[in-house]
């Protein structure tokens, strides 16, 4: 039972408590009163029963007027109390939206203004939490940018003599180039999820058609030769988004599909299963799959899922399905991983987009 419904209960019943015991003692005493005093007025007995029934009618009337006030009372009063509740809970709703310049409006109740201040404290605390943490991951991308480009130049004129060492240094400049490589890439993906968090993120937005944008973005892939499959009800299907970021959205689940899913990956584009007006951009692996308890966390920075350690993926930071999941929400659509329908083992992404137009 809620908090309103305990209050309208606490008003009905004092009210019919109240109404019953006013009903037994006005009764009572009006009846003793009328049988002590029957020979002084010369009443009859039906006289006297005619009397103790319009009493009795009348207490019972009474009775239902006194319920129905005292439950307009418990309505009136538990909207009064639920009330800041529901505000703080939308409050509450909206910050886990990211919306941290929410803020509940001061009230006239002291109880509740003492509510109100803690409940503004720790959100303002929240708030500047959050945009510390967002200027350090952008103030230390930046800081790391310079040295990086630095470092990559250096490899890049060893790379120019990579001829002339023996094999070991061969060997070792490899692995440096792989390793500047995927830390460039983890700037860059810092500097992106910063931008998010500052909220200084604009989307440019292009007409693009689904089929033709996913096939480039494949082919540009660290896994370029992914088969493409493209129902035909989606080969003049058309969007509007930011091709980047789309193209971002693709590569990194290509990627998640060479470094977790088993090094494949298959590509389908579809009609979204329950709306004619979104298109689905469907990324499969041949992976371990998607543990049920990981089908969210895995969207979240820096995790890589429970079997992450168990696929010896020493590559990636955790951070590719996090900017899928930003990249998708900028575009008003959503993301979400399972396991395979084919009843192969892997793992099935699912990238959800509003279209434009579809063919029939």
């Amino acid at each position: 039972m809620g908090v309103r419904s305990r209050i309208l209960a606490t008003f009905v019943v004092g009210s019919l408590l109240l109404s019953g015991v006013l009903f037994f003692l006005t009764f009572t005493l009006t009846r003793s009163n009328l049988r002590e005093r029957e020979g002084e007025l010369g009443l009859s007995n039906d006289l006297i029963n005619e009397t103790l029934n319009s009493v009795r009618a009348s207490l019972i009337l009474a009775t239902i007027i006194t319920v129905l006030v005292g439950l307009m009372l418990g309505i009136v009063s538990s909207e009064r109390v639920v009330r800041p509740l529901a505000g703080a809970a939308n409050a509450a709703r909206a910050i886990a939206d990211g919306r941290l310049d929410t803020r509940l409006e001061p009230t006239d109740d002291p109880d509740l203004n003492a509510l109100t201040e803690s409940f503004n404290d720790m959100v303002a605390r929240l708030q500047d939490r959050v945009e510390r943490d967002a200027r350090f991951a952008s103030d230390v991308s930046h800081e790391l940018r310079s040295p990086l480009m630095t470092l990559a130049a250096s490899v890049e004129v060893m790379v120019s003599r990579r001829d002339e060492l023996p094999e070991r240094g061969q060997a070792a400049l490899d692995l440096l180039v792989a390793d500047v490589a995927r830390f460039s890439s983890l700037v860059e993906d810092l500097l992106e999820i910063s931008r998010y968090d500052a909220g200084a993120v604009r989307i440019m937005r292009d007409q693009l058609r689904v089929a033709e944008f996913v096939e480039q973005a494949v082919r540009a892939s660290t896994l370029a030769r992914s088969p493409i499959h493209v129902d035909p009800r989606c080969a003049t299907t058309t969007l509007s988004g930011d091709r980047r970021r789309l193209a971002r959205v693709v590569a990194n689940l290509i990627d998640n599909a060479r470094l977790h899913g088993g090094g494949s990956a298959s590509v389908h584009v579809c009609p979204a299963e329950d709306s004619n007006s979104h298109v689905w951009i469907v990324v499969e692996d041949a992976g371990e799959g998607v543990v049920d308890t990981d089908a969210d966390r895995i969207f979240e920075r820096f995790s890589r899922g429970v079997g992450a350690s168990k696929r010896g993926a020493s590559e990636g930071a955790g951070l590719g399905l996090a900017l899928v999941r930003e990249h998708v929400r900028l575009h008003g659509g959503r993301v979400w991983a399972e396991s395979r329908r084919d009843g192969e083992s892997g793992a099935r992404f699912i990238v959800e987009l509003a279209c434009e137009t579809t063919a029939i």
